[in-house]
């Protein structure tokens, strides 16, 4: 029989193995727990993760402007929706491939040296510091964009972030602005010329007549008493110089005309019609020859005869006198670009206007002409003006001048 303190030993040896064993059973449940926490932080790291890639790609998918990576080597490592929309190539043909395709040809040498460059020293480059920078799209044709720059670090180099922008419709926009802006500005300066012309050839009508009557009159005594020829010679000197002034003065009355006459309805190619009816003979004469191509089912416009037959005049007379040695005047009908608007254009194969002269063209005075008045085509501008309509001009000496003139049609029904 076992001893009192034998018996009391292994009592306390068995409520110690029995604490042991709930420790180690804590510890396991602590364990688990833990793991179980784990595995919980885990899941709802890698749920995280997820969504925030998702978030990302949709992000990244819904941006307006085109996305693109590229490595150090130059090659696309990511595009966008947006970038496929704006240069027009499948995702799979641009992963992998060289950013420079997205370049127009001219521009791809000079590029590579800049990216090199870029990824040597990278830095954070923002949209619109003034670089002129064009795309190229998978059917070749360019479109200008701005573009900026971002780098994201790593061990192999890193990877640039462009983010790029087409900006047609803003560049459209702007020269649109631009347009109306000169047009303002021509009208303003043809405006106060005009109220100086009109006090102009006012106070020369008078003294212009007395002088032109005055003259007429001595060259008929010349005549009748018979006065050396040196002095009817003088006479008839300052006779077609008064009839110069005369005309100048003409001009000026025309050029300070800022009403038109009464608008009707016009068919513009029967303008056309009746002032070649006028200039056919001087200009066949001269070893020019017409070629028209008028399309006779265009709508009518709102306008003034008189002032429209005037200005297709001063541009078939303009084109004549570019034309020293013979040539073609070529003159169209057709609709315009511009829906509701008809458009007409005058070509010759002249000499030609030098390009730091064409923006100066329809400046009153301004001429390279030895006896012109430059007021012709000032006056044709206004009227044109007048009319609602625009006029461009396009030029290259050596290969003559195109006036395209384009007008708003009268609406069907209206």
């Amino acid at each position: 029989m076992d001893s009192p303190e034998s018996t009391g030993s292994l009592a306390a040896e068995i409520a110690r193995l029995r604490r042991r064993v709930a420790d180690l059973e804590a510890t396991a449940a602590h364990h688990q727990r833990a793991e179980q926490r784990f595995e919980q932080d885990a899941r709802t790291s890698e749920a995280a993760l997820r969504r925030s890639e998702a978030t990302a790609h949709a992000v990244l998918e819904s941006a307006s402007e085109g996305i693109i990576l590229i490595d150090p080597a130059g090659r696309i490592m990511l595009a966008n929706a947006a970038a496929e929309r704006m240069f027009g190539y499948p995702r799979s043909e641009l992963l992998g491939r060289p950013l420079e395709i997205l370049l127009p040809e001219r521009a791809r040498a000079a590029h590579t040296a800049d990216r090199t460059g870029y990824f040597a020293e990278p830095r954070a480059r923002p949209m619109g510091i003034g670089l002129d920078l064009s795309g190229c799209r998978r059917d070749g044709t360019e479109f200008p964009v701005e573009i900026s720059l971002s780098h994201v670090g790593s061990a192999d180099g890193g990877l640039a972030i462009a983010f790029i922008t087409d900006i047609t419709e803003r560049k459209r926009v702007e020269a649109q602005l631009e347009r109306q802006r000169e047009v303002l500005y021509q009208n303003e300066k043809l405006a106060a010329l005009g109220t100086m012309a009109a006090g102009i050839a006012h106070e020369m009508n008078n003294p212009l007549g007395i002088m032109t009557t005055r003259i007429e009159v001595m060259l008929l005594d010349a005549e009748q008493q018979q006065l050396p020829a040196q002095v009817l010679e003088d006479l008839q000197v300052l006779h077609r110089a008064s009839q110069r002034v005369a005309r100048i003065a003409a001009s000026l009355r025309s050029f300070a005309r800022h009403t038109p006459g009464d608008r009707v309805p016009l068919d513009l190619n029967a303008i056309v019609d009746e002032s070649l009816q006028l200039v056919q003979k001087p200009l066949a004469a001269d070893n020019v020859q017409i070629v028209a191509s008028l399309d006779r089912g265009l709508p009518p416009i709102l306008g003034d005869a008189t002032t429209l037959h005037q200005v297709l005049m001063n541009l078939l007379t303009n084109a004549r006198e570019a034309m020293t040695t013979g040539g073609q005047i070529r003159i169209e009908t057709s609709p315009a670009d511009r829906p509701g608007w008809i458009r007409l254009l005058v070509a010759d194969t002249g000499a030609g206007i030098p390009a730091e002269e064409i923006s100066r063209i329809f400046d009153p005075f301004f001429t390279t002409k030895r006896t012109g008045t430059g007021l012709g085509l000032s006056v044709t501008y206004g009227i044109i003006q007048e009319h609602g309509g625009t006029v461009d001009v396009q030029s290259r000496p050596g290969a003559g001048t195109t006036f395209i003139l384009s007008f708003p049609a009268i609406a069907p029904g209206a």
